[in-house]
């Protein structure tokens, strides 16, 4: 199954627990500034900020300059809101303030998300109803999908170009993921894959490519990067409304949660004074 990777993951590292922050805050703060926003630094460690997943550990977040740039631009926003005075950031301050910079980013930032963004956003019958009439042919169509996965776009990039350049997709996706056959397949081979199961923010980009046709590079600092070749498209029965009503609403949400984020988040670069070192 294609990995889940919406603009969301960005907030759902902040959902992650904070606890631990203590223990590693000498192991995360300082380390070379990057970017400044606003003045405020943006260091090597806040990209490599570790959070604890509670049983599982300690493990890195994965997340680009710009990521961080994003979230300390909603980290201000949220000050300059007053959120910073809710009593319940307030009750937290005390385990933040003892944890490095990143940990306030994160929580600020998903505070302004949900409050902001999220709180704002509202689907309306009419308009599952509408979606659905332009994507009907889609819900009934499976795609035969390959995907090679990489932890780093530059390498994606480098194997998009030598299958550009020739190379054959399956020889990479071996070079890059072994053979060893997974539920019978090649792992690099999905197989048939329903609507629901692409990701929102691919959706447009695969269902518009045609058979033997390989994407560009897809993905995000977050959830990893992907390469995607379409197979074969395999039509089934059509697909009623009230079968899809649910995941419908809950894609454009998504939808609509893409959007305003990269529109509010836009807007505050636009007014920001942003220098990457």
């Amino acid at each position: 199954m294609l990995i889940r990777t919406t603009i969301l993951t960005l907030f759902l590292i902040a959902l992650l627990s904070l606890t631990g922050c203590q223990e590693r805050s000498q192991q995360s703060k300082g380390g070379k500034v990057l970017a400044t926003v606003n003045g405020a630094p943006i260091t090597a460690a806040d990209i490599n900020y570790q959070l604890d997943k509670g049983h599982g550990g300690a493990s890195k977040v994965n997340r680009s300059l710009d990521d961080v740039i994003n979230q300390e631009l909603l980290f201000q926003e949220g000050v300059k809101l007053g959120l910073d005075k809710a009593p319940d950031y307030r009750a937290l301050l005390a385990k933040l303030d003892k944890g490095p910079p990143a940990a306030k980013r994160i929580e600020m930032a998903r505070r302004v998300f949900n409050t902001q963004i999220a709180a704002n956003i509202n689907i309306q019958h009419q308009d599952i109803r509408e979606y659905y009439d332009r994507h009907t042919d889609r819900f009934a169509t499976a795609l035969h999908l390959l995907m090679i996965r990489f932890d780093d776009e530059q390498r994606a990039a480098e194997a998009l170009k030598r299958i550009r350049n020739g190379e054959t997709f399956e020889a990479i996706a071996r070079a890059e993921m072994g053979s060893a056959p997974v539920k019978g397949r090649a792992p690099w081979d999905l197989g048939f894959v329903k609507w629901e199961d692409v990701p929102v923010d691919f959706d447009e980009t695969i269902y518009g490519m045609k058979n033997g046709e390989v994407s560009n590079v897809l993905g995000t600092q977050q959830a990893g990067f992907q390469i995607v070749k379409l197979l074969e498209s395999r039509k089934g029965a059509r697909v009623g409304f009230d079968s899809v009503h649910a995941s419908l609403m809950n894609r454009l949400r998504d939808l609509k949660l893409l959007d305003a984020y990269n529109q509010y988040v836009a807007k505050l670069r636009k007014d920001a004074n942003i220098s990457k070192i």
